[in-house]
């Protein structure tokens, strides 16, 4: 049981790092840059988030629309289900977007045929993504969806091969919270927790998001400074995958990492309220 709950962590930690520095602040924001083999490995790794186009292309838009109407998937706007899950799948029913919620590996088998063929609109804005060669052949239908297959079979095999059916029963709600944690970025830190700059839209910090979701959770930070590698600026709060990032620099495979400047923080900051800045943020990069 001990090796299950190590495997289960670990599938946890694997996909988040995929999706928050691979997805997420690397291939969205371009906050970093990482040796190409890394690069490739861990968007490979993060695939069942959606193909790195339409990743890239919707989140980008999200930036630039937020809490607009045509905000992609806004709470405020579309409601919690729409923005959590629905927007997936094109659905405002809640029963729906609560079953595919829950769907955990029938939701790789689902987004195999789906997510290369959904919410593509907004591609253009992901021309430096699309110019990747093997970027735009893995977000091509047929490979994506053999790609999705393999990684499904390549991390539930041996959970069953070695644990029957309490190993999946395990990895499925691992896989559960994997999702919805990601998800509940789109909902709930738009709907509760703090706002402590001047309000831009309803973006918001929590700390238990921020921990679930590998320091992402930081939300009202990274939308204030979407394009810095870090967030969690006030003291004491903490980024996991900036500490990955910093470690991922140390051995070489990350560099040109990009952090706001503390005195910009400070400045948008709502009612000039002060938080202390580790010196580290005190550079555009490092």
């Amino acid at each position: 049981m001990l090796y299950l709950i190590v495997y289960c962590i670990s599938y946890y930690l694997i996909a988040g790092v995929a999706i928050v520095i691979g997805y997420h602040r690397f291939l969205s924001h371009r906050s970093l840059k990482m040796k190409k083999w890394f690069e490739y490995t861990i968007i490979t790794l993060g695939l069942p988030a959606g193909t790195p186009i339409q990743w890239a292309g919707n989140h980008r838009y999200h930036h630039a629309n937020t809490e607009e109407e045509t905000d992609p998937h806004s709470p405020v706007i579309s409601g919690f289900w729409y923005a959590h899950t629905g927007w997936y799948i094109n659905s405002y029913n809640p029963v729906l977007c609560f079953l595919y919620a829950i769907a955990g590996p029938l939701r790789i088998i689902i987004d195999s045929w789906l997510r290369p063929r959904t919410n593509q609109q907004f591609n253009y804005l992901a021309e430096d993504v699309i110019a990747d060669p093997y970027y735009s052949f893995i977000s091509k239908p047929f490979p994506y969806m053999i790609a999705m297959w393999i990684n499904l079979v390549m991390f539930f095999l041996p959970v069953y091969y070695f644990w029957g059916a309490s190993g999946l029963l395990s990895i499925w709600f691992t896989l559960i919270l994997i999702y919805n944690f990601g998800d509940a970025i789109d909902s709930v830190s738009h709907l509760y927790g703090e706002q402590p700059y001047k309000k831009k839209d309803e973006a918001r910090n929590g700390w238990v998001m921020a921990i679930m979701t590998l320091g992402d959770g930081w939300h009202a930070d990274h939308h204030q400074f979407p394009g810095s590698a870090r967030v969690g600026f006030k003291k004491g709060r903490f980024d996991i995958s900036w500490y990955i990032i910093k470690l991922l620099v140390y051995f070489g495979i990350a560099y040109d990492v990009k952090v706001t400047n503390g005195k910009s923080i400070t400045r948008q900051l709502k009612n000039d309220q002060l938080i202390m800045i580790n010196n580290s943020l005190l550079t555009e990069s490092e």
